[in-house]
């Protein structure tokens, strides 16, 4: 009889190593993927975004020069608006304070001075000669005149007069001493006055009038 041969025991079949480096090329290439894609997905969302910053930053020069001409102008128009000037308010007038009556005393004063002021106006009145020669007076009321005596007597002084009370304020209306005002003091002496200077700037009219004065006529 012929001997039967054994056969050598089968072994367990083996992946082929060919179907396990097909599994891992694959893997790979999904990692690869995967990785490329995350990649390419960060570098396109940078560019977009940097692309996005620099229109923003970015502008066209002639924008920009617009805005500065604007910004420059808008400055130099406020400073040429003027404020509207507004009627400036007239201060209220006040009400003038009373003067307080006058007491009994004081009318009486008033009177009697008033009285006084009437008699010297009207007893000054007329024509008065200096006794002490050289020159004549003449008041009639509200003007006086002082002439000078001889031929070569100097030209005549001509003003007006107020009387206040015994005091009488002479004004002369031209030269010598036009405007210049003096204040005397005139007392009487039966027919005669004197004048004392109480302030007198002229020095003619000065030198004339304080002395005695001798009544000569009178107009009524």
């Amino acid at each position: 009889m012929a001997k039967k041969v054994k056969k050598p025991a089968s072994k367990p079949k083996k992946k082929s190593s060919s179907s396990k480096r097909k599994s891992n090329n694959l893997v790979n290439r999904l990692i690869v993927i995967i990785f490329v894609a995350i990649l390419a997905f960060f570098l396109i969302f940078g560019i977009y975004r940097h692309i996005g910053n620099t229109r923003k930053v970015e502008k066209p020069t002639s924008e920009l020069v617009e805005q500065k001409v604007e910004e420059k102008a808008k400055p130099e128009a406020k400073a040429e608006a003027k404020p509207e000037t507004k009627p400036e308010a007239k201060p209220e007038a006040k009400p003038e304070a009373k003067k307080p009556e006058p007491t009994p005393r004081e009318e009486k004063k008033a009177e009697q001075k008033k009285a006084e002021t009437a008699a010297v106006q009207k007893s000054i009145k007329g024509t008065w000669q200096s006794t002490t020669g050289g020159a004549f007076l003449t008041m009639d009321g509200k003007e006086y005149r002082l002439d000078f005596m001889g031929i070569d007597g100097d030209q005549p002084i001509i003003g007006t007069y107020t009387v206040d009370g015994d005091l009488i304020t002479f004004v002369n209306k031209k030269d010598p001493c036009k405007d210049v005002k003096g204040l005397y003091e005139v007392k009487f002496n039966k027919n005669e006055i004197s004048f004392k200077c109480k302030s007198d700037e002229c020095t003619k009219r000065k030198a004339t009038l304080p002395t005695e004065w001798e009544w000569l006529n009178t107009e009524e």
